[in-house]
């Protein structure tokens, strides 16, 4: 999530020493708010889990669900300080339509961090070469789904392997992503005042070190200030207390060194793609309606380079619209998947 833990880490702070009655007034605000996911069991679903190497060796968490399926798979790339459990709807609504893989990015969930230089988008577009690798019949075809950054990985891969894009990779569904010109997102503020955040920001963290124990308290005491800030930024005008609560552990579990790198990586990353590799697959784009992390605009734009994709807006949804609209998102990713599924040879 583009922007959100960097506002939380930034403010977390200083939340801690000024304006506490305000922020709690704020969280109770936030908690009050109707819920219709209270008591979901975020973070259970759990598959098969499989050992993936990268190419430097870094350990990579991939797990499957309906290992016995080699019809036809479908690969779920997370977003920035998420994990594969912030796919949990649509990992409990589509299970049995075909294989299913969920893996944590490098420096996220359950995969180990790699080298401190390592944290680039490029470097994303191997690692998903080595999950398929591991976790996916050499003859069974894949659909690729990815949210935010996981999007971004997509667009690289299939640059990086655009010979397989209609023959392995069948289908691509890009939710909430971008293709460039991150480093030109606000968040509301005075455009001088973003740019000069996006460009000073992740060296700042960088240098910090991961794991330094001084910024993991600090993460650790401004949480309360990091949820108001991943609901402001993250979510949508209804976003529920639990998701946005579950969304936010995520976040501070993520390790340092990758929150500042991959940060590094997507906002000084002008062109991430042209998207001119989808052509030849089935492919859908999802935007969100109150997404300020990557605006509406920026899956207009892919839609626009890729003139068969099928573009949908989900309303009333932010950046983290699997989990505002989970059943929007699923079934749109359901039809997604028969869709592909219909190209394949009978």
């Amino acid at each position: 999530m583009l922007g959100g833990a960097v506002a939380a880490t930034a403010l977390g702070a200083a939340g801690a020493g000024a304006g506490l009655a305000v922020q709690r007034r704020a969280l109770r605000r936030l908690q009050l708010r109707p819920d219709p996911f209270a008591g979901e069991p975020f973070g259970s679903l759990r598959g098969r889990p499989v050992p993936v190497r990268a190419g430097d060796g870094t350990r990579l968490y991939a797990e499957v669900d309906g290992d016995d399926r080699t019809d036809l798979a479908v690969v779920f790339c997370h977003g920035w300080t998420l994990t594969q459990d912030s796919w949990h709807f649509q990992r409990k609504a589509l299970r049995g339509l075909a294989r299913l893989v969920f893996w944590d990015h490098r420096g996220h969930g359950r995969s180990d961090g790699g080298a401190r230089d390592g944290y680039a988008l490029s470097r994303l577009a191997d690692d998903l070469a080595a999950v398929i690798d591991a976790t996916v019949p050499a003859e069974t075809p894949v659909v690729l789904v990815g949210h935010s950054m996981g999007g971004m990985t997509i667009l690289r891969y299939v640059d990086a392997h655009p010979d397989l894009v209609g023959r392995k990779i069948v289908g691509t569904g890009l939710l909430c992503t971008s293709s460039g010109g991150l480093g030109d997102i606000t968040l509301g503020a005075p455009a001088l005042i973003a740019r000069a955040t996006h460009r000073v920001l992740p060296r700042a963290l960088g240098a910090l070190g991961a794991g330094s124990g001084a910024v993991e308290r600090v993460r650790h005491l401004g949480r309360g200030a990091a949820v108001l800030i991943e609901d402001l930024i993250a979510f949508g005008p209804e976003g529920g207390p639990a998701a946005v609560a579950f969304a936010e552990r995520m976040m501070t579990e993520t390790r340092m060194d990758a929150f500042a790198g991959f940060l590094g990586s997507m906002v000084s990353t002008s062109l991430i793609s042209d998207c001119a590799a989808l052509a030849g697959a089935e492919n859908l784009v999802i935007g969100a309606e109150h997404d300020l992390l990557t605006p509406v605009e920026h899956s207009l734009k892919i839609a626009s380079c890729v003139p068969d994709a099928r573009l949908e807006v989900v309303p009333s949804a932010g950046h983290m619209a699997m989990m505002e609209r989970p059943s929007v998102v699923s079934d749109h990713l359901g039809d997604l998947i028969e869709r592909a599924r219909k190209t394949l040879p009978a």
